[in-house]
């Protein structure tokens, strides 16, 4: 089968828009997200509502930005142990407040990880790989080998898929491949975001990464106008700006 794999939407209905018109061109089977579809940006509705539109098409999990949103925010994050403060708590209940209660009953129905077969290969869907805690492991932008065997040591799959950390990354090593396909939705001081599409057979498997431009500057013109919670800090840190 063919997938499109998106990541870490980030409630940028502009960027999802824009990726799924070029991803349509395609010809995928599925759309397989791996979660972050909301926090940060300004449309988390709007993005929930986008991608249950795809139907049958669509297979989802959760990230962590969905799970502080339905859950509420813990002390700390991470097994590195980050504390939480009390402006992200403000953002995150900023995101459920402007949920309907049909897309925060669909978050909250999302599992956070999946395993699917296609042919001879089972292929792992997560957010972000995790301990036995349902913590996730420390951000590692690109995995060695050793590295992938400790992070997805509990999972019996050929293909993984995850995100998290923003950054694309494709390996295969030995009996594993490894595919992030980035963040869409968050460019990260770039103008455009990232996608990958997935090809799989029972003796071949094919990925390629993908950028797509879209309005950056509409994006934080939206920002702007809702002045929400933690905007500050996320068009620093996500946008690469101080406006």
């Amino acid at each position: 089968m063919k997938y499109a794999i998106i990541s870490d939407i980030h409630g940028d209905i502009i960027a999802l828009e824009n990726a799924l018109k070029e991803i349509e061109e395609k010809n995928v089977d599925k759309i397989i997200c791996l979660g972050d579809f909301v926090g940060i940006g300004p449309y988390p509705e709007e993005c929930v509502n986008k991608l249950r539109s795809l139907g049958d098409r669509l297979i989802i999990v959760k990230g962590n930005h969905e799970d502080r949103v339905i859950k509420g925010l813990p002390e700390y994050l991470h097994d590195n142990k980050l504390k939480v403060t009390e402006k992200e708590r403000a953002h995150a209940k900023w995101v459920y407040s402007m949920l309907s209660e049909e897309s925060r009953e669909f978050i909250n129905n999302l599992p956070e990880e999946i395993i699917i077969e296609d042919g001879n290969r089972k292929i792992a869907i997560m957010h972000y790989p995790s301990n036995e805690k349902k913590e996730y492991y420390n951000f590692i932008f690109y995995p060695t080998k050793d590295e992938a065997n400790y992070l997805f040591k509990k999972y019996d799959a050929d293909i993984f898929l995850f995100g998290h950390t923003h950054v694309a990354f494709a390996k295969h090593y030995e009996d594993k491949w490894l595919f992030n396909p980035g963040s869409l939705g968050l460019p990260d001081y770039r103008t455009y975001g990232t996608y990958g599409i997935l090809e799989v057979s029972d003796d071949n498997t094919n990925y390629n990464e993908y950028d797509f431009k879209f309005d950056y500057d509409k994006v934080l013109e939206q920002m702007n106008e809702l002045d929400y919670p933690q905007l500050d800090v996320m068009k620093r840190l996500f946008f690469g700006t101080k406006w």
